[in-house]
């Protein structure tokens, strides 16, 4: 039997409804930033809305990332996996219908934040919401979201216990992005602080929420997802059954 992206992506998207992951991630992205627009509200702070927004990505990207994994998650733990593994086009529309998954899930994530800003926005939060922030957000929600699930899918199928594999995106999506910019503002190195600047490590957890990424951490990031997305391909082609 060959699977249906399709309908996989359908059954799985109400899923995610159904069992309230969807809703547990939206809310653990939206309460800091509402907490914080309450803050700026209340004055005497110097924070503004990118400060919201910042606050949206904080825990809402990981959620974002995870959300997706648990499918994959799931597939592994009760072996259901093998039934996918029996051919070459079912292993490779498991990748497609995952990774439109993903999309989808950042696709959401993007449009949910930027309605809440503009809702901050119109409650008198100060900043300036442009047309270019709004893009770079949504694209940098995309990259970040897809590139994160891309690495965390390549780890299960390096045989890593989800645990693990939760704990390292945790991780490099969480603290090590602030280990390196610890290391930036400390170095006199200006080839060492432009490799981190354009380390996509570094770039997509700090500047997500933030501003657009310049020319060259976009080629740097769409270059890394296709490669990440080509050997989540080629390594789930050569699965042995």
């Amino acid at each position: 039997m060959t699977i249906s992206i399709k309908r996989y992506v359908a059954y799985n998207l109400k899923e995610l409804l159904k069992n309230g992951y969807l809703a547990a991630g939206l809310l653990g992205a939206c309460v800091p930033a509402l907490i914080m627009g309450f803050v700026i509200l209340k004055g005497g702070t110097p924070f503004n809305i990118k400060h919201v927004s910042n606050f949206y990505c904080m825990l809402g990207m990981l959620a974002a990332v995870l959300m997706p994994l648990y499918f994959i998650n799931r597939d592994y733990s009760a072996r259901t996996i093998s039934l996918i593994n029996n051919s070459v086009k079912n292993r490779r529309n498991y990748v497609f219908a995952n990774g439109i998954i993903a999309i989808s899930v950042s696709f959401l994530y993007a449009v949910i934040g930027i309605v809440l800003f503009q809702a901050a926005k119109m409650m008198g939060v100060s900043g300036d919401l442009e047309l270019s922030f709004l893009a770079g957000f949504s694209v940098n929600v995309f990259l970040l979201v897809v590139t994160y699930f891309l690495i965390g899918y390549l780890l299960f199928l390096y045989n890593f216990r989800s645990g693990a594999v939760y704990g390292i995106l945790t991780a490099i999506l969480l603290f090590f992005p602030n280990a390196l910019a610890s290391i930036q503002g400390m170095t006199h190195n200006g080839f060492l602080s432009k490799i981190i600047e354009n380390f996509p490590g570094y770039f997509y957890p700090i500047m997500v929420g933030s501003n657009p990424l310049s020319p060259l951490q976009y080629s740097i990031g769409c270059l890394t997802l296709a490669v990440l997305f080509m050997a989540v391909l080629k390594k789930s082609e050569r699965i042995e059954i």
